[in-house]
């Protein structure tokens, strides 16, 4: 007969022994091993034919050790004997373990005669056991079923926490894992209990814990080791912190692990700090926008003034010199009436005139344009779709990829390539996958690829600020408006752009564009809708009374406006008692002065309960914007709002 290698598992020094004692005498070379962990040693050493394992034991425990065994392919072929001294308690609890015989703890010659009859077994491969052998004079014990529920109740603790909980023992090998570590560790349960706990992190968090695990063993002091949350560590593509706790055994130690995933924190925080920047920006553009719809009109008939006169001095100027210097000075007028446009693109009166736009013609145009005479920058224009048409302004969006050319002909600086790419993308996949403001939906997305130097990563939460540049200031170099024209664009049609500079150099640009499936682009058609139909707008800013009057009108609304709740209201019930009324009116929520639009609204449907209000608000998260129906409203329009909201709002109310 072949040599039979057995392996006994038992923290009981006497068991071990009884054991031991009948598998030799019947021919095997046993070892033997007080823990689950040991066990596991013994195991990789040298495969065992047959094991024989007690259930309850320090570190891991028969249980786990036998889940182990069946989940481990080379293992789990293992003939399995199950030791148990609460075979009687909990029964039904050890024939589930997947043992091939389970044998109740008992006098030592009982036992001695069950485990030579699993000795049988194994020989004749009888697998399957369906009964505890030897539960013959034994006798339940209260306080053991009072162990194990309490034990049970632990474990059904341990497995329900969010956090993960890992024991080690003093090597920092993992003895105990519950459900939420293993799954941190993206393994099953078999392949982490034994092992290392360094040797399961990234190399730098290992090197840390191997090298505390030497100062611990040291009798100085048991001080614990942390991964905070502005230090976690890396585990695939989360962001864990983790707290080692030695604690105290006899002459030696234990350690309690403690790991949290704070993955979805981080994320939350870095959304907040993408919202507070783009905030920051849009503030900085709503200034611009004040500001050139204030100065652009005076702005143009001054430069008007100066630019005839300049002309006039021109011809009927004689002198050479002074020709020369007024030419300068028209020179400089052109770039000064190119910065006014410029200035117009951030006015709320500046409205895009949309229409179907096949995007890889226009951005091929320009490319060929901008680039002839550059023989040393090529170019590849790729698109999943040839025919690609989405609504857009078509003079607005060339103007931004003139811009985005320009700035790589600039960054290129010689000779270099440049690499667009047009494809079909979903919005709320791509902002999980590129963690940046997209919004839900379907969206066009252009990427404008550069072979220049790249930019530096501290700058590009700078980059579409206005008047920043890294190039040289100055009326022949950069204005720093660029990348700033390129923004408000993209967001006057609802997209979304973001700037990438990956390492080894080179820029990205990816610009996002909403798909609008059916929409009706022909003006026309929403001017009959709107045509004749009274809109009362409320609005304490002038500026926006003026831009919603103007769009609203733009689809043939007659529109009335009001700066504060009791004008609104009053003007409301006029328009009531004359016999006629306003078929839609939107209030302002929040204004300084005066009635906001909440009491408006109340006040107004008092009189009319049929009538028809949009909430608009600069603050699109406050609970009366997000539940604007428990508000008697039937829209709500967060500012600032394109005209595409109000072909909405007039599409489906008027």
């Amino acid at each position: 007969m072949a040599e039979i290698h057995a392996l006994v598992v038992d923290n009981s020094p006497v068991i071990r022994k009884i054991v031991s004692y009948v598998l030799e005498a019947e021919g095997c070379i046993v070892q033997v091993a007080e823990d689950g962990l040991e066990a596991l040693d013994c195991i990789a050493s040298h495969r065992p034919d047959i094991i024989f394992s007690d259930l309850i034991m320090p570190k891991i425990d028969g249980e786990k050790l036998s889940y182990i065994i069946r989940n481990t392919p080379e293992l789990k072929d293992i003939f399995l004997v199950i030791l148990s001294g609460v075979a009687l308690e909990d029964n039904d609890h050890t024939l589930r373990l997947g043992a091939d015989v389970c044998i109740a703890k008992g006098p030592a010659a009982t036992m001695s005669m069950h485990v030579k009859a699993a000795l049988g077994k194994y020989l004749t491969n009888q697998r399957g056991g369906h009964s505890v052998e030897g539960l013959e004079g034994l006798y339940s014990r209260e306080v053991t079923r009072e162990l194990l529920v309490s034990k049970k109740h632990q474990e059904i603790v341990l497995a329900r926490m969010n956090e993960g909980v890992v024991e080690l023992n003093h090597a920092g090998r993992i003895v105990m894992a519950n459900s939420a570590a293993v799954e941190l560790f993206a393994l099953s349960e078999a392949q982490v209990l034994g092992q290392s706990l360094a040797q399961l992190l990234p190399l730098s968090a290992g090197e840390r814990i191997t090298e505390w695990l030497a100062q611990v063993a040291t009798p100085v002091c048991l001080l614990p080791l942390e991964f905070g949350y502005d230090d976690p560590i890396l585990l695939g593509n989360r962001q864990v912190t983790c707290n080692l706790v030695p604690v105290a055994e006899d002459d030696t130690f234990f350690i309690v692990g403690i790991l949290q995933d704070v993955s979805r924190r981080k994320a939350l925080e870095q959304r907040q700090r993408q919202l507070e920047k783009e905030l920051q920006r849009i503030q900085k553009l709503d200034a611009m926008s004040l500001m050139a719809s204030g100065i652009a009109h005076d702005f143009n008939n001054l430069l008007t003034i100066i630019n005839g006169n300049v002309e006039m001095a021109r011809y009927v100027c004689r002198d050479d010199k002074v020709n020369s210097l007024l030419s300068e000075s028209a020179k400089a007028l052109d770039l000064t009436v190119q910065l006014i446009r410029q200035f117009t693109t951030f006015s709320d009166t500046f409205l895009p005139q949309k229409s179907q736009v096949r995007l890889r013609p226009l951005i091929d145009e320009v490319l060929q344009r901008d680039l002839a005479g550059r023989p040393s920058i090529s170019y590849h224009l790729s698109s999943g779709e040839e025919e690609l048409a989405i609504t857009l302004d078509p003079a607005l969006v060339q103007q931004v990829f003139v811009n985005l050319t320009k700035n790589a002909v600039d960054a290129i600086n010689g000779a270099g390539r440049i690499e667009v790419t047009i494809d079909r993308v979903d919005g709320g996949e791509e902002a999980a996958r590129t963690g940046q403001l997209i919004a839900n939906g379907e969206f066009v997305r252009v990427a404008f690829q550069d072979s220049g130097p790249g930019i530096d990563p501290a700058l590009l939460d700078q980059i579409f600020d206005p008047y920043f540049s890294t190039k040289q200031k100055g009326a022949q170099k950069g204005m720093g408006l660029g990348l700033t024209i390129v923004h408000a664009i993209v967001k006057k049609h609802g997209g979304f752009v973001w700037i990438d500079t990956p390492k080894g150099g080179g820029c990205t640009v990816y610009l996002y564009f909403p798909v609008q499936g059916g929409v009706v682009t022909d003006p026309k058609f929403f001017e009959e809708k709107g045509r004749g139909r009274q809109v009362l707008v409320m609005d304490d800013e002038e500026m926006m009374r003026l831009i919603n009057k103007k769009m609203f009108e733009y689809y043939g609304c007659k529109v009335t406006t009001a700066a504060n709740g009791e004008e609104a209201v009053a003007l409301y019930r006029e328009k009531l008692e004359s016999g006629d009324g306003f078929d839609l009116v939107l209030l302002d929520l929040w204004v300084n002065d005066g009635m906001g639009g909440l009491e408006a609204a109340r006040r107004i449907i008092a009189l009319n309960p049929e009538a028809t209000m949009v909430a608009i608000s600069g603050d699109g998260s406050c609970e009366a914007m997000q539940r604007y129906a428990e508000y008697n409203f039937v829209a709500a329009l967060a500012k600032p709002f394109p005209i595409d909201a109000i072909e909405n709002i007039v599409s489906r109310f008027l």
